[in-house]
């Protein structure tokens, strides 16, 4: 086929089956990423683990969609516009500057909105350098990634076409899912799906054949019209409202288009047009001479947002197919920014694991800010080409698409050629089900180029989720992506056959839209529960999702794990578990009957139990939570691992190394503050969102300080702890903290932006008519930072530190010291010092000046500027921590605090209470320990070592390895 100048085609069945896409399928030469783990600095690389290539290279600080600064609110869209956005914009694009300066490099494509990093053309010995460069988080090799579209079916494995999907799926039709949101003319309407893959036929009459609104109100998208005239103004219209394509990736090492190649979103592929038109192509009635087909995609309604990145493409006289990785991150990256509502990503590469590749890694960033994202499973099942490679695309954070065939008088099954779980990861660390979900994937028929025609693949079984997703957020606006995603797992169809009903080759079941609305309970999930299920992926059963999968059963009692369940009916309902399975898997619920008001949570702990299986053999059923009233919510429950005998534990080990740890932020902040001695007067309530104000807040709250209203007396008192707060939510563990506190007085730190008033009405309230509420603030954390400063009498010296984001850990453990100290905390900038800090010490009398951090954190100019007599620094955070604690403790300190140097928000409750205990505050890596931080340690030999914040900030392992080295140091 060859793409037309103009015209419109005639509504006749061109193409109906057998339809294959243009152009070969060759695997790149350098197709595998190699990622290294996070955190690289330290660690013994050379030139000889990497090869000379390109490279994706991120950086530890957080891009625009999860800074806590720049990150949307719930239910808004990220905003890369505000002040905060391009400062923070800046930021990064300096400290990748600082770190593509060592290489000397000019990089393809850059990311500050899901990534913070950029990729590079690199030798090995370059690679090597950077990836033991501090600022370095990890660094893979660029990967050619392929679309999930027909694959090579044995005889007879096909099965009828899947026009009838909307009609199967219960969208079409009286009390049908499109009736319910207003008919098919408003399904999905004020929504945007992106579409990443080879672009689109924009004048196909799937796409200008019907009317929909005008683009939503908070779109910021574009056309590119492309090089070579293929995309004119008119193809964007309120249906096709962006277009965008990305070929750095592969033009950057010299590939060039092949010839019919529209450099431009056009599509000559078939494959994006296909995929786009299955989300949200208009109803049409096409006809083969015989018989007419009705087609029409999820959400007919919905716009459509074009991002290309898959090209057919010569190299060196060879003809290549496919979409670099980097290119498809940098689509991502456009469509967070542009504002879609769902991600389609029918593309899949070599993905051996649950995230092995940055793309992962911007989806993730993408779901943060309430995205969905489909994904297809990948066909390489069985049956598929090449055969029995596992399933692809396992993030949690996306839904992993299975297809399935159907007919609309009989159930659907799942197709051979789709890919197969369980991920391929170590037996131990099976612990998340893919794939998801199954969705129509065999000879679908929607738009290709110049017509219409047949396609196969979990690439049509993805679409066909993302156009159910945008059904659910029109139904449901305030779901997150996972809510959306919980909502169609527990509500799934079985299958017709055994084998289509095992886990691995269909998820939790056949998407059931009918259903899918009112699901009754959600299990839900936040960035929090993606970083603690990669933190430790052995207890990644305990990920909240609408499945349960544990690879490896303990044979010393029953594997325990929790699961959050939310009530998104109007009405509290009372739900009772139960569990369909063999007899030789145990699970069990506690409790058994729980009742959830509307809108409320409720924990449950599921017991699961090997009783007399083989340990290798996997085992599966289905737990369901019955409501009256109420549509059964199922679960998928796999398991596999070694018998266990019931209900008996092993015997607890004597703790040596202890941990301080909520499931949240605020919980640890919680769990800190119970740590303080009895008799607790006054508390500190700072964001646990930003984090500056926390910090500089630290030493007053160790001395107990509190203003006396009236007066300018600040009476030092008994150490007060600092709990967090949301911007404007006290949060449960807050008001639990102050319950079980009772203090007469309560200091928040900040202005209204970051805590607002009604979280200060929360605190009167809860403090009562005799409690003292104050509210001490500056205009921005240098101000405030200033104002708590006023707290201090006379202080002998002050210290100062940097403000700038992503440089906290050097004020996180100055604070520490400083509480100590009876001394307060200043904030600068790193090449220029606020007026705010200046007029600070010049109030204080100008005592002297002690600098925190190194000169890229607060540079020589400012020390000078400052009058500083000294600075405390190491060659980084981990060595500045280190210095803080070797000049100022002795050996034998009664107790030692480790807090992540990374993972910033468990951390900063700890400074205060370090602070009132005249004891170091050291950091960590989230996998593992510094050998400077180490170093300190032998030299501390501290009685007690406290980790501060779970898992997720520090790992297991490093308490493991903390434990082994406890006994040299109290022995």
């Amino acid at each position: 086929m060859t793409h037309r100048a103009g015209g419109v085609p005639r509504r006749t069945l061109a193409v109906v089956a057998g339809l294959g896409l243009v152009g070969s399928m060759l695997t790149s030469p350098a197709a595998t990423a190699t990622t290294l783990p996070a955190d690289t600095a330290g660690t013994s690389v050379s030139a000889a683990d990497y090869e000379d290539g390109r490279y994706i290279v991120l950086l530890h600080d957080a891009p625009l969609a999860t800074n806590p600064n720049t990150a949307p609110a719930a239910g808004e869209k990220l905003d890369v516009t505000t002040s905060a956005a391009t400062s923070h914009a800046a930021t990064l694009a300096r400290a990748q500057d600082a770190v593509l300066a060592e290489v000397a490099a000019e990089p393809t494509h850059r990311y500050d909105t899901v990534l913070n990093g950029f990729s590079v053309q690199l030798t090995a010995e370059e690679a090597a350098t950077l990836a033991t460069h501090g600022d370095v988080r990890s660094i893979s090799l660029v990967q050619m990634q392929q679309v999930h579209s027909d694959p090579t079916f044995p005889d007879g494995s096909a099965s009828p076409m899947t026009d009838v999907s909307p009609d199967f799926l219960g969208l079409r039709g009286e009390g049908g899912v499109w009736e319910q949101l207003g008919g098919a003319d408003t399904a999905g309407e004020n929504l945007v799906i992106g579409v990443i893959d080879t672009g689109l036929d924009y004048d196909n009459e799937s796409f200008t054949e019907g009317t929909v609104a005008a683009p939503p109100e908070d779109w910021n998208g574009d056309c590119d019209n492309g090089e070579d005239g293929s995309w004119p103004d008119s193809a964007c219209t309120d249906k096709v409202i962006g277009a965008n394509y990305f070929m750095d990736g592969w033009t950057s090492q010299g590939a060039t288009p092949a010839p019919g190649e529209h450099v431009s979103p056009t599509d000559q592929n078939n494959h994006g047009t296909h995929v786009a038109g299955t989300v949200a192509g208009y109803p049409l009635t096409l006809s083969d001479g015989t018989n007419d087909y009705d087609i029409s995609g999820m959400a007919p309604a919905a716009h459509i947002a074009v991002y290309k990145v898959c090209w057919d493409m010569e190299y060196q006289g060879e003809s290549y197919s496919g979409c670099m990785n980097d290119d498809s991150a940098a689509a991502v990256e456009k469509a967070v920014e542009d504002g879609v509502d769902v991600l389609n990503y029918s593309i899949g590469g070599e993905d051996q694991g649950y995230n092995n590749d940055p793309v992962d890694e911007a989806f993730k960033s993408a779901a943060a800010v309430g995205i969905f994202n489909a994904n297809s499973a990948g066909n390489s099942g069985p049956e598929g080409n090449p055969p029995n490679v596992p399933v692809g695309n396992n993030a949690p954070w996306v839904a992993t698409v299975a297809a399935a065939t159907h007919k609309e008088d009989d159930s659907p099954t799942i197709a051979g050629f789709s890919s197969r779980g369980p991920v391929d990861v170590a037996d131990d660390e099976q612990n998340l089900l893919k794939p998801d979900i199954g969705a129509p994937g065999v000879n679908v028929l929607a738009p290709v180029v110049d017509g219409w025609g047949e396609m196969s693949g979990t690439s049509m079984a993805s679409p066909h989720i993302a156009g159910l997703a945008l059904l659910l957020k029109q139904a449901h606006p305030d779901w997150s992506p996972m809510a959306i995603k919980s909502a169609m797992q527990t509500s799934a169809l079985d299958y017709t056959n055994a084998e289509s009903n095992d886990p691995f080759v269909g998820g939790t079941g056949f998407v059931n839209p009918r259903q899918f609305l009112n699901p009754g309970l959600v299990f839900d999930a936040d960035m929090e529960d993606w970083d603690a299920f990669e933190a430790d992926v052995t207890t990644g059963y305990n990920y909240n999702t609408g499945s349960l999968q544990i690879g490896a059963l303990g044979a010393e009692a029953p594997t325990t794990t929790t699961r959050t369940v939310t009530n998104v009916t109007d009405a509290e309902v009372t739900y009772t578990a139960t569990f369909e399975g063999p007899e030789s898997l145990e699970v069990m619920v506690t409790p058994e009957t729980v009742t959830i008001p509307a809108g409320e949570s409720a924990e449950v702990t599921i017991d699961v139990r090997n009783v007399d299986a083989p340990a290798d053999e996997w085992q599966n059923g289905t737990l369901s939570w019955t409501g009256e009233g109420q549509p059964d919510v199922h679960v998928t429950v796999i398991a596999r691992g070694e018998q266990a005998p019931p209900g008996e534990e092993p015997p607890p080990e004597e703790p040596k190394v202890e941990r301080v740890a909520g499931d949240s932020r605020y919980l640890t902040a919680q769990e800190l503050s119970a740590n303080f001695p009895e008799g607790v007067e006054t508390v500190y309530i700072a964001s646990g969102q930003g984090y500056p104000d926390a910090m500089s807040g630290a030493p007053a709250a160790a001395q107990g300080k509190i203003e006396v209203l009236g007066t300018m007396e600040t009476p030092d008192g008994n150490p007060a702890p600092v709990l967090l707060a949301q911007q404007d939510n006290l949060t449960n563990a807050t008001h639990a903290a102050l319950d079980a506190l009772d203090p007469d007085n309560a200091l928040i730190l900040g202005g209204t932006s970051i805590i607002d008033e009604t979280v200060e009405a929360e605190v009167v309230e809860r403090m009562g008519d005799d409690g003292n509420v104050q509210r001490i603030q500056g205009a921005n954390r240098y101000e405030t930072a200033a104002a708590l400063a006023e707290l201090f009498e006379d202080p002998s010296v002050v210290y100062v530190a940097s403000g700038v984001d992503g440089a906290y850990p050097d004020a996180l453990t100055g604070s520490a010291l400083a509480g100590a100290d009876d001394a307060p905390v200043l904030l600068t900038k790193t090449d220029q010092v606020p007026q705010a800090t200046m007029d600070a010490l010049e109030s204080l009398g100008n005592p002297s000046v002690m600098v925190i951090g190194g000169p890229k954190a607060v540079s020589d100019a400012v020390m000078e500027e400052l009058g500083a007599t000294e600075r405390i620094a190491g060659e980084h955070r981990w060595g500045t921590a280190a210095e803080v604690s070797a000049g100022n403790y002795s050996p034998d300190v009664p107790v030692v605090y480790l807090a992540s140097g990374w993972d910033f928000p468990d951390a900063l409750a700890s400074s205060a209470l370090a602070g009132s205990q005249d004891v170091p505050v050291l950091l960590s890596k989230d996998n593992a320990i510094p050998q400077v931080i180490w170093a300190e340690l032998d030299r501390l030999s501290p009685e007690r070592v406290v980790i501060v914040g779970g898992t997720e900030a520090i790992s297991a392992e490093v308490e493991e390895q903390l434990n082994e080295r406890y006994p040299d140091w109290v022995g």
